[in-house]
């Protein structure tokens, strides 16, 4: 019988270990295997429709440049890169999307989890931060990083 006393006794304690670990496991962890093939990425590629792109490393290093005309709706695509220029296409849409902070004056559309439009009402440059976010732990996993955007076309 006291068998059954001590195993009562320790179940609340167990239950709470298990709590614990699981709900560590949630944490913003780098480690190898907690964001899927996030930990791969180590560049993005923010590619205009007409072929024009900026790569960004990961210290926030923003190699070309983008260019819109003002008042036109532009759709642009992010890829994410690994250390060898390489597309890391598995990551899932479910998971991640390329997270798109516009300064003012430029406006941003989602249309995919890593497509959008960009449209600029005044010419000059202004300020988009992209980033990879993984949506279930509301984290970024790079980036956010800004870039600079060309609005072209007169004022």
């Amino acid at each position: 019988m006291s068998h059954h006393i001590f195993a009562r006794r320790l179940r609340p304690l167990m239950v709470l270990a298990a709590l614990t670990l699981g709900l560590g496991a949630c944490k913003d962890s780098t480690g190898p295997d907690d964001h899927g093939h996030a930990e791969e990425v180590h560049a993005m590629r923010i590619t205009l429709a007409n072929g024009t792109s900026v790569t960004v490393g990961e210290t926030g290093t923003v190699t070309g440049t983008l260019t819109i005309p003002r008042g036109v709706a532009t759709a642009f695509t992010v890829t994410f890169l690994d250390d060898d220029g390489v597309v890391v296409d598995d990551l899932k849409a479910t998971e991640f999307q390329a997270s798109v902070s516009p300064n003012a004056g430029i406006t941003f559309v989602r249309t995919g989890a890593f497509t959008g439009t960009l449209q600029g009402a005044t010419a000059g440059t202004v300020i988009v931060r992209f980033g990879l976010f993984h949506v279930p732990h509301s984290h970024h996993d790079f980036g956010p990083f800004p870039v600079p955007v060309t609005i072209a076309g007169a004022a």
